[in-house]
């Protein structure tokens, strides 16, 4: 995989680039100081979404930091991706567990190459998504704790399926996660929410906890909050 286009982008300020050459399809937004590629989101999409949808909210994070907006694999239909499928089974929600292992194989190789190519601080890199992109997120950063520092999940839940996955070391005691909802969700209710805190809590990680009265979505406060939990990284 290459990533040819990124030094043209870095070398337009406040641009906002589209690259096609990887195995995943991207935006980035280089930061609107003129400080150093250190530190960097990553943002994921919820299920039939897209790299677009999401990005808008890279205006809202503070300046010296690069947004990636990523492309879920699989396609629904026009403009509309998700990173695996999923089902109701005897009223259980269910993934593909083997796409979502393989969408999370091909996040790590370009969050990696990111990092490497424009010597990136891996301290300093958070990989937050919405619904199904906050899922991603999660499972993410529990189970490569050295590639991200911290991850932030919005309207997301816990993945029972990705249980056997979760990286025990002592790393992921290191690992700050922001978790949102909306007590007004219907699509994924705010119990979901509740179950995914406990589960955070019993695996000892730091956990900065968002709640507002939207419905599946994220709000403003929960971004403005999300924004100021970044300045942990700095």
């Amino acid at each position: 995989m290459q990533l040819s286009f990124l030094d043209n982008c870095i070398a337009q300020k406040n641009s906002d680039t589209m690259i096609t050459e990887t195995s995943l399809v991207y935006r980035i937004k280089e930061p609107k100081t003129n400080a150093k590629f250190s530190s960097m989101l990553v943002l994921l999409h919820g299920h039939g979404s897209n790299e677009n949808d999401i990005l808008g909210l890279a205006e809202k994070v503070p300046d010296h930091w690069a947004v990636v907006s990523v492309r879920g694999p699989y396609q629904l239909g026009s403009n509309s991706f998700r990173w695996y499928d999923v089902g109701m089974v005897n009223g259980k929600i269910e993934i593909n567990i083997d796409q979502e292992e393989l969408s999370r194989k091909k996040l790590i190789d370009l969050i990696n190459q990111i990092a490497d190519k424009h010597h990136i601080d891996k301290s300093k890199i958070v990989v937050a998504g919405f619904s199904q992109g906050a899922n991603m997120a999660q499972s993410l950063g529990l189970g490569e704790p050295t590639i991200a520092a911290g991850f932030g999940v919005f309207s997301g839940r816990y993945v029972a399926e990705f249980t056997p996955y979760i990286n025990k070391s002592k790393q992921l005691q290191n690992v700050r996660v922001f978790l949102s909802h909306g007590s007004g969700d219907n699509m994924l209710p705010k119990t979901y929410a509740d179950e995914n805190l406990n589960k955070l809590k019993d695996l000892g990680i730091q956990i900065t906890y968002c709640e507002d009265t939207n419905g599946h979505s994220i709000s403003t406060k929960q971004w403005s909050e999300f924004s100021k939990w970044l300045l942990n990284f700095n």
